[in-house]
């Protein structure tokens, strides 16, 4: 055990725990079965090359099953011990930020839970605690071998499920009303312009002829951020149909690789199975993420509206 936290102690001295937590994060995706194609080929060489990495799997497997196992109590996760748990997270976006995290943890003034609530976090804490060791040690024994590396493509099919996800779940108007609680568009922008330090840039709806209608926004966590925002609209076209929009924002944390002042239509496997379009631009270091449920002869309008970059590139 000294052995793997001195191994851990120089990742982090020589910038690797980022790559310790994509390796963990890459091994939880194969247990979800959420690897895309190229991931899970060059998964299937590691493990080919390393047989014993296959018990990480198992384990991961192992510790879903458990989660899944105590959520089916009927037990929810209270909203302070959410909000909490979120904020922890953003934290924690390496190793040391890990370390960092444990005394505050170990408080039992943290976690005041339910009796069932405080089983789920027993499990979650202990695996937790496994995972970090056991992908520490695999770092260590495969030497830096690379097996997940954040690539624009790969990122944007990451991201791409989660605000396909989160749009279709903030369409149902008790979850969206309880997360979206900026109601007014001014005080939304205001808000997040603030919690980022940049100027972030909001619907115009005075370039089409359709009507926007904001709907609310509030704080959300886009993967590889340390936060974000999700502004909701229905955009009402001539013919009076309504259309669904949900515009993500945050600080532009360069994993898409893409360029200021075009528009890049994202390849999202979850968007498409919606029937949404994912749109990715940066201005002024802020990304914006629209999935748009509009069609082809409606979406350029739409794209407009929210002040996207006129010229449009595949990634």
């Amino acid at each position: 055990m000294n052995d793997e936290r001195d191994n851990l102690d120089a990742n982090v001295n020589t910038g690797l725990d980022t790559e310790n937590l994509c390796i963990a994060a890459m091994l939880r995706a194969c247990a979800d079965g959420e690897l895309c194609p190229e991931q899970c080929d060059r998964l299937k060489r590691y493990l080919a090359e390393h047989p014993e990495a296959a018990g990480q799997v198992e384990f991961e497997k192992a510790l879903k099953g458990s989660c899944e196992r105590v959520m089916g109590a009927g037990c929810g996760c209270p909203n302070s011990l959410r909000a909490k748990i979120e904020a922890l997270a953003c934290e924690c976006m390496n190793a040391s930020g890990i370390e960092a995290s444990n005394q505050r943890t170990r408080r039992a003034s943290f976690w005041k839970l339910s009796p069932a609530m405080s089983a789920m976090a027993a499990v979650l804490v202990l695996a937790g605690g496994a995972l970090i060791w056991q992908s520490a040690s695999m770092i260590s024994q495969g030497g830096g071998f690379g097996l997940v590396q954040t690539t624009p493509v790969g990122y944007a099919e990451r991201v791409g499920d989660f605000v396909a996800r989160e749009h279709v779940r903030c369409c149902e108007e008790t979850v969206a009303a309880a997360k979206l609680i900026h109601k007014d568009l001014g005080d939304a922008t205001a808000y997040f312009s603030e919690k980022f330090d940049m100027s972030v840039v909001t619907p115009d709806p005075d370039r089409g002829s359709s009507r926007i209608q904001f709907y609310g926004g509030g704080d959300c966590h886009v993967p590889a951020t340390k936060g974000s925002g999700h502004l909701r609209f229905d955009a009402i076209g001539d013919d009076g149909a309504v259309v669904s929009l949900s515009l993500f924002v945050s600080p532009d944390p360069g994993l898409l690789g893409i360029e200021e002042g075009v528009t890049y239509k994202l390849d999202s496997a979850q968007c498409a199975k919606q029937g949404a379009s994912l749109f990715a631009w940066v201005a002024d270091g802020v990304m914006y993420l629209l999935v748009s449920e509009a069609d082809d002869a409606m979406c350029a309008e739409v794209r407009s509206m929210m002040r996207a970059p006129d010229e449009v590139r595949r990634l």
